[in-house]
């Protein structure tokens, strides 16, 4: 301590466990794991930080320190892997992590613009919005925070620190705490977390997940996906494939129910879902996963609106090279197969692109391909509209390969109204 005093640090390990808790629960939406807490209460302690989100808010423009421990949350995988969308996604999250509940308009707008604009980082923004609460939010995050406080604490055996560790603890502990609100018996709640740590220590109680990332039909025209996704079901002492359990997806997010066909093994799911398609056919798990609701668009028109999930496990394809001797003939669109003016993608050795139409054979150089695969936008002649295309390559269940074309059409590039997303395969 007298060495601490002569560095000029003024707080003990502990003062600094509500501000990391904070930041757990903001970035990852669950409470320190047995080993984080302490890993950085040292990093805290040895830089001299603040002790709160709004001191470290306003000062982190400033401070080297602070951005390079506060970062490390931002840029660690898990907090990539949860925060994989749009800026407004991540806006709606820390909502969701911090308050238990969606972000309103207003501050959605508002947070977002300054992301958007570049003049905050997300690090700056979850400490802006976890260092203000109003309201019923005050509450909510106070029986959070505590609650975060008493889980790390109680894993006070090896064991349990050990079985707090991996996606699916952390899922399963995400879900316990988005439960909590501003009334909440926090008395009653600790048993709760008593029984969880218990049951996490049973194999049988535990829940898997595999991890997906999410494109919506009236998302900004880019190749970068809107959302995170995730499917959960029973794992410890389940045979694959899963019979059973959720997935979790949309901008704001859905959890729907889904059962397996016990003769297709093909998943069917519960409303509000009416039509779904899974890539490969009757896999145990779909790399690809097309689901389709009935939805009015902002324009007024009935749709069956469409979202597409790919596995994180899937590789995202960036040069023409990479789909150099592919064909993709499969086309599906609103969870319907067929339906397309184009009745093919084929590529060449070099990586050069024929599109048979029609109207006639259209044709893309492999430098043209690449540079679509990267984002650039074209005009559709036919509709008038805009197409972006981003392209998959992933391991089917018999271990062979298969190549993916995510395809999007939007009436504008941003803030669309109309769109539609598709995908060509390979089957």
């Amino acid at each position: 301590m007298g060495l601490r005093a002569a560095q000029g640090a003024v707080h003990t390990l502990a003062d600094y466990t509500p501000v990391i808790q904070r930041l757990y629960l903001g970035f990852f939406g669950r409470p320190a794991d047995a080993g984080g807490l302490p890993f950085w209460q040292k990093q805290f302690s040895d830089a001299n930080l603040p002790l709160t989100t709004a001191e470290l808010s306003q000062k982190y423009a400033g401070n080297a320190d602070i951005r390079r421990i506060v970062d490390a949350f931002a840029t660690s995988q898990e907090a990539q892997e949860l925060n994989a969308g749009s800026n407004a996604v991540f806006v709606n999250s820390v909502y969701l992590n911090v308050f238990n509940r969606q972000a309103e308009l207003d501050g959605l707008s508002f947070w977002t613009g300054f992301l958007d604009r570049k003049e905050l980082t997300r690090s700056q923004v979850l400490l802006w919005i976890a260092g203000s609460a109003q309201g019923t939010d005050v509450a909510v995050a106070a029986n959070k925070l505590a609650a975060a406080t008493y889980f790390t604490a109680a894993l006070d055996l090896p064991q349990e620190g050990a079985a707090y560790s991996g996606a699916n603890a952390n899922l399963s502990t995400r879900a316990l705490l988005a439960a909590i609100d501003g009334g909440t018996d926090m008395v009653a709640f600790n048993k709760q977390i008593d029984d969880f740590i218990a049951a996490l220590i049973t194999p049988n109680q535990q829940t898997s997940v595999k991890r997906y990332s999410g494109y919506r039909y009236l998302q900004d025209m880019v190749n970068t996906p809107a959302y995170s996704a995730y499917y959960s079901y029973a794992g410890g002492g389940v045979v694959s494939p899963a019979t059973a359990g959720t997935v979790t997806y949309g901008v704001l997010p859905l959890t729907v129910n889904w059962s397996r066909n016990a003769t297709t093994r093909e998943l069917v799911y519960a409303a509000p879902v009416v039509a779904s398609v899974g890539l490969p056919a009757a896999a145990t798990w779909p790399e690809v996963t097309m689901l389709c609701t009935s939805e009015v668009t902002p324009d007024g028109s009935s749709n069956k609106s469409t979202d597409v999930l790919v596995a994180l496990s899937a590789t995202q394809l960036t040069d023409a090279a990479q789909l150099a001797g592919q064909t993709l003939s499969v086309y599906r669109e609103n969870c319907v197969t067929g339906g397309s003016r184009v009745t093919s993608f084929s590529f060449d050795a070099s990586g050069n692109g024929s599109f048979p139409t029609s109207a006639g054979l259209l044709t893309l150089n492999a430098a043209a391909v690449t540079s679509v695969l990267n984002g650039q936008q074209l005009p559709d002649a036919s509709t008038g509209k805009w197409l972006t295309f981003t392209a998959y390559r992933y391991t089917r269940s018999d271990n062979s390969t298969g190549y993916m074309v995510l395809q999007h059409l939007g009436d504008k590039t941003t803030g669309l109204t109309n769109g539609a997303l598709a995908t060509w395969s390979q089957e």
